[in-house]
């Protein structure tokens, strides 16, 4: 990781804590006092600092990897099973793949291109 990168996530970090303390007035002196504290640390102590950014992203590294499983299995089986569940119960052959009742499964189209069917295909 370059220093840039690092130099950002400190900043992020100390923004944030600002930030929040501007939100949560009752904490709102000892986020200023972590803020002042991260930030004095990252300049004075780069060692601290980098610490410090390494938390930060093992920290991130733990949201994405409870946003990937967790909130997305619940946006899958609270919205998406159910509609799903809706739309097969209403309809009877939905995907078309039920065998129809003759010898063939092919389906015939009659249609006959016209130049506007190839003008646009993407």
């Amino acid at each position: 990781m370059s220093e840039a990168e690092k130099s950002k996530a400190q900043l992020v970090i100390v923004t944030g804590l600002v930030i929040f303390s501007f939100i949560f007035k009752s904490a709102a002196l000892y986020l200023l006092y972590a803020a002042g504290i991260v930030g004095a640390l990252s300049i004075f102590v780069p060692v601290v600092g980098d610490f410090i950014v390494k938390i930060w992203f093992k920290i991130a590294e733990g949201l994405g990897w409870f946003n990937s499983r967790v909130i997305l299995s619940i946006v899958f089986y609270v919205f998406l099973w159910p509609i799903a569940m809706l739309y097969r119960l209403s309809t009877k052959n939905p995907m078309g793949i039920k065998r129809p009742t003759g010898n063939s499964v092919y389906v015939e189209r009659n249609h006959t291109y016209v130049k506007k069917d190839i003008e646009n295909i993407w």
